[in-house]
């Protein structure tokens, strides 16, 4: 005996809307009773979190936690659409069990995929697996009758908390931890006491559709951060041992700056909403005279308003240097970095953790791109060419912004 299921015009990612059809095809070896098959269509957000030893609310992950830490779980249906293939749903329940003959048996089943997740709907939820539903004890005679289909609990789903939000990425980041799966599930029920249900399962990769994107305007989010060069004739200090180089623009974390979103067209998972910092390096070329105002450049990052970023896109970063202190001294931006930061909220039930992953956009150094030039009066700006990054795409293993009820 083996089970597959055949899907039709299967794409690299499915969306909200889409028809998911195939054929549920098995071949068996000999005849056997069947009383149903039954085909799902299912998708899941499944959290796990450590206890902290000191009771707060802050969560830890598998990766941090010991061998006998308690964890806590939670597992969101937020789909879940079940048909009867076999026999044919609506036509009367038959007294006993059918016999399929020996050889391959095809049958057809189609779903439409929902817009939104299905577990924030209580109504849906209580009548999955209840008195009126699939395999409740309206619809068989019971634990070892034909009726006896094995459904999802749904009452269990109203105890979580839940938003209704349009139906999350794949997501499988953090393995253990947080992970969104979406499955096509077939069981081939086999009437008997000692007889165990067949089953299959094939796993489906999802993607939403993008949200309508707002219209282009003239507004920019930004970050600025000044540097202020040492005067040459002074002896430089040493750095503090360990101290680590700073970004330009921090975490984005200014009143001015707003965190940008992926959008959903992009092309593969790995988290949740991303903020790009820059950090570059700065040289100056001395005036003649030393007794000259050291100079002083402002740096501002700029992205357009609301930031939208796209995978397999480049960054649309503009850089900005303003001079902020009248000398004639000449400075050069030498060496760049572009890192992309993202974060994941995981919630499971009263714990929260916040994983962090960093993508490496563009990392270039030895370069020689002037920021202040000799004659430039006090407050001149100088946009600086985006040859250095407008070629460079984002990954596309760059997971696009989404709400979902356990993770963000």
């Amino acid at each position: 005996m083996s089970i597959r299921i055949a899907l039709e015009n299967q794409p690299e990612f499915y969306t909200n809307l889409d028809i998911v059809r195939g054929h549920v095809v098995i071949s068996l070896s000999r005849n056997e009773h069947v009383g149903a098959i039954i085909v799902k269509l299912e998708g899941e957000s499944k959290t796990a979190l450590g206890m902290p030893p000191d009771g707060s609310g802050t969560g830890i992950s598998q990766r941090e936690l010991g061998p006998s830490g308690d964890i806590l779980t939670e597992n969101h249906k937020i789909m879940y659409k079940v048909a009867q293939v076999f026999p044919d749903e609506n036509k009367p329940m038959l007294p006993a069990p059918i016999i399929l003959a020996a050889g391959q048996h095809r049958f057809p089943f189609q779903f439409r995929v929902p817009f939104n997740n299905a577990c924030g709907d209580p109504a849906a939820m209580a009548r999955i697996g209840g008195l009126a539903g699939p395999g409740g004890i309206a619809s068989g005679s019971g634990l070892f009758g034909l009726g006896g289909i094995r459904v999802m609990d749904g009452t269990k789903q109203l105890m979580y908390t839940h938003v209704k939000r349009t139906l999350p990425p794949s997501f499988t980041g953090f393995p253990g931890e947080a992970e969104i799966r979406y499955y096509v599930k077939v069981t081939i029920q086999r009437p008997g006491l000692f007889r165990e249900n067949w089953r299959y399962q094939l796993g489906l990769k999802f993607l939403p559709i993008e949200p309508p994107r707002p219209a282009k305007t003239n507004q920019e989010a930004y970050a600025r951060r000044p540097y202020t060069f040492r005067p040459r004739s002074r002896s430089p200090s040493p750095a503090p041992e360990g101290k680590k180089r700073s970004s330009f623009f921090p975490a984005w974390s200014g009143s001015h700056a707003q965190k940008p979103t992926t959008a959903a067209s992009c092309s593969t998972a790995n988290l949740g909403p991303e903020s790009p910092t820059v950090d570059g390096n700065l040289s100056v070329q001395p005036p003649a005279s030393p007794s000259i105002m050291a100079p002083s450049i402002e740096m501002s990052a700029r992205l357009p308003h609301p930031a939208i970023l796209t995978c397999n896109k480049p960054v649309p970063l503009r850089l900005i240097a303003k001079k902020l202190a009248p000398t004639d001294a000449e400075v050069f931006l030498i060496s760049l970095e572009i890192h992309l930061i993202g974060q994941t909220i995981v919630r499971c039930q009263d714990l929260i953790h916040t994983e962090t992953s960093r993508w490496v956009v563009v990392s270039r150094q030895g370069l020689s791109i002037p920021v202040s030039r000799h004659g430039d009066t006090t407050g001149a700006e100088i946009v600086l060419p985006d040859n250095v990054w407008r070629d460079v795409p984002l990954p596309n293993t760059v997971m696009p912004s989404f709400v979902a009820c356990n993770l963000r």
